[in-house]
């Protein structure tokens, strides 16, 4: 998705904010890292085309990266304010005494999906059947290699009994699985239901796009997921930044919650929609159920990430980290 995203119908976008224009120097530009997905990130994009940071006296300015991965390195090293991660970011980062917190919660689970290969339909048919073959994951270390490895030790592989390789997200992930170039591989949000209109034959091992699902992969479907994340330091020298930001995103996201898929797939760019349009209608309604309703992280649920990030780092399981710490809900309860 282009950043020329930002730049449609600015006059409309003004009229929907229901606001005048400020002199530049009364608005706090806040720049988001976020990684390519045109609608599980479509809500930071909103908050900008829909006029809810001006209501909200900020500036946003998202910019897209490789993989999540990316998008935390950018904040870490400051050429970005917040990152949008998964909590199991958090609490790797809590493991390396990284000062990160978790401040809005913008899906309750995962929506990732362990595919086969087409061409490997007839070979692998359970997750055990994956020993020996090649694996593909958008990076290493990331979210999508953890689901990978989880779901290993938990049907009694080692992760060491496959080989990964990176796939990126999207397009390139698809593009792998059909050219059987992996055997199987994590897809992540819009890249599942593209992937299962154009092979409606072929079995997920893994899918968390329901509750049901989440709860098979997981043994829980309160499983936080996508958030924002920022430094502790930021997040203490720049509150009122943080809680106008909140404000806006809850706002965004109540509009993709509440709005027909039609009228959300309206505001994704032509050239970032997916053909066929059902694949994009698919991806929105299964973002509309995933997302969170309130953006708050429920007491407790954040162990559950912990002991999933553990089976892939040593760090975190030599750590000990509090998963209670790794998040906050002091910017959605002041709301």
């Amino acid at each position: 998705m282009s950043r020329a995203l930002f730049c449609v119908l600015p006059c409309l976008a003004i009229a929907v904010a229901g606001c005048q224009p400020r002199h530049a120097g009364d608005v706090r530009t806040i720049r988001i890292a976020i990684h390519r997905d045109p609608v599980a990130f479509l809500p930071v994009y909103l908050v900008r085309m829909l006029g809810y940071d001006r209501q909200e006296g900020i500036a946003v300015e998202a910019s897209e990266l490789t993989g999540g991965t990316k998008a935390i390195e950018a904040m870490l090293g400051g050429s970005a304010d917040v990152a949008a991660g998964s909590m199991s970011d958090a609490i790797a980062l809590a493991a390396q005494h990284r000062p990160v917190r978790s401040f809005l919660l913008v899906y309750a689970r995962p929506t990732e999906a362990l595919a086969v290969a087409p061409a490997r339909g007839g070979e692998i048919r359970s997750i055990a059947d994956l020993k020996g073959r090649t694996v593909g994951v958008t990076a290493p270390g990331s979210a999508s290699h953890q689901f990978l490895n989880f779901l290993l030790v938990k049907n009694g592989l080692s992760p060491d009994d496959v080989s990964t390789v990176s796939v990126g997200m999207s397009s390139t992930s698809i593009s792998a699985l059909e050219h059987a170039q992996v055997d199987a591989a994590v897809l992540l949000a819009s890249a599942i239901p593209t992937f299962e209109l154009r092979n409606p034959t072929t079995a997920f091992l893994a899918d968390t796009r329901t509750p049901s699902g989440a709860r098979r992969a997981f043994g829980t479907d309160n499983f936080p997921a996508l958030s924002l994340l920022a430094d502790i330091d930021w997040l203490e020298q720049n509150a009122d930044a943080a809680q106008r930001l909140v404000r806006a995103m809850q706002k965004a996201m109540r509009w993709v919650r509440e709005q027909p898929v039609e009228r959300v797939r309206e505001m994704i760019p032509a050239e970032s929609r997916m053909t066929p349009a059902e694949a994009d209608f698919r991806a929105i309604r299964e973002a509309q159920a995933s997302m969170s309703p309130d953006g708050m992280v429920p007491p407790g649920s954040a162990a559950a990430v912990e002991r999933f990030v553990a089976v892939s780092d040593p760090r975190v399981r030599a750590a000990k980290v509090d998963a209670e710490k790794v998040y906050t809900n002091q910017f959605v309860r002041d709301r």
